[in-house]
């Protein structure tokens, strides 16, 4: 494997992955100023910031895996980048909630009660909404497709102006059937997550409620009393982003069952050579093709 192969930290990390890094650890240590005595509710940005530049690393690097003149468009995943800024776009909401709940404790501890409800409800559905957003338009984006366009062409010095000045076909995209499943699938978790917390916060209100005592910045101040928190907590901070990941390898295979006929019939009216790299750079990509493509 030749050095280029290796990735370093420089390589991997871009200007907007470093200016959304000491952002978000910006607000993390603002929160961390006021000293909270249990990381819990950290930990839930932490899951969707951690999540989001995993993508944001792929989407930026994904173009190492192919040769600088390939054809090919490959996004089984769908637009990492997008998916990357949703999850930290919420991330950094969670971030802002937990630094006003740890504000309120502090200077306003008689509301306590009131707002911890309030935020309790805002929160999850801040978190397990990130990882509904995700999908909604997930077809749009999961494809792998065959793209020339104008600098395309003259960069791999073939005449297909004669066939089309800008050549585009979708070779995989994901299935109707597997997108409605994945969208109505993520649908039901985040709602049927919310619900529950609902209930459980209903239940709280109610004086029939056993949950975690959570204990705020402010706790003590003016008497102030800590919140309780729903056991549930812990099902929502594991299933939203392990489901996600689970809708995210179906959507990934998925897409890479390519039959071998439909490729051939596709890039048929492309010059030899053309229709040679492209399989080249298709066996590269994935181990799937180099099993059915005996070319």
């Amino acid at each position: 494997m030749s050095e280029e192969n290796y990735l370093t930290l420089r390589k991997l990390l871009n200007e907007n992955l470093l200016m959304e890094l000491i952002l978000f650890l910006l607000l993390f240590f603002l929160i961390l100023t006021q000293e909270w005595s249990n990381i819990l509710l950290m930990i839930l940005p932490l899951i969707s910031f951690g999540f989001s530049m995993v993508l944001e690393m792929i989407g930026v690097n994904k173009w190492r895996l192919q040769s600088k003149d390939s054809p090919i468009r490959y996004n089984p995943l769908g637009s990492e980048k997008k998916i990357a800024s949703r999850l930290y776009y919420t991330s950094i909401i969670q971030l802002v909630l937990l630094f006003w709940l740890g504000a309120e404790s502090l200077y306003r501890p008689q509301m306590i009660n009131f707002y911890s409800l309030i935020f309790i409800s805002l929160y999850v559905f801040t978190y397990t909404f990130g990882y509904y957003w995700i999908f909604i338009d997930l077809w749009k984006y999961a494809k792998i497709s065959i793209m020339f366009n104008q600098s395309d062409i003259e960069g791999i010095n073939v005449d297909i102006k004669s066939i089309k000045k800008e050549y585009n076909q979708v070779l995989s995209d994901l299935k109707l059937k597997n997108f409605k499943l994945i969208s109505i699938g993520s649908l039901i978790v985040f709602l049927a997550l919310n619900l529950i917390n609902i209930s459980f916060i209903l239940m709280q209100l109610g004086g029939n409620f056993i949950g975690i005592v959570f204990v705020l910045p402010g706790t003590g101040v003016e008497s102030s009393g800590p919140i309780t928190i729903p056991l549930f907590i812990f099902v929502i901070i594991i299933l939203s982003p392990l489901l996600s990941i689970i809708f995210l390898i179906f959507s990934y295979k998925d897409i890479n069952n390519i039959n071998n006929k439909t490729i051939h019939k596709i890039i048929a009216p492309l010059p030899e050579d053309v229709q040679t790299t492209i399989i080249k750079n298709l066996k590269f990509l994935n181990k799937k093709f180099r099993e059915a493509m005996n070319v």
